[in-house]
């Protein structure tokens, strides 16, 4: 019996490729893909939902963190539709 384990919607932040800004995005996991949702403009892609994009998504996460100290602004990052554009 294999048992499938729901997963809850994940915020994230990166730079959304259609109003380039950088901003949350919502994931949505549904099985074996996902919807990836910019909160701003509401750009949606969809992406293969596995291991390597969980990972890819923390380490994303972990690169704006360390940027913080470089552009403060990327803390105010907290919200869905929160948005800057870093120059």
């Amino acid at each position: 019996m294999i048992i499938k384990r729901e997963t809850k919607p994940l915020l994230h932040r990166q730079k959304c490729s259609a109003c380039d800004y950088y901003t949350l995005y919502r994931v949505i996991p549904a099985g074996e893909k996902a919807t990836d949702t910019c909160t701003h403009c509401g750009h949606q892609v969809t992406l293969a939902w596995d291991n390597e994009i969980r990972a890819t998504i923390k380490n994303t996460e972990k690169i704006l963190t360390d940027l913080e100290e470089i552009y403060p602004e990327i803390k105010d990052l907290k919200e869905p539709g929160d948005h800057i554009r870093l120059d």
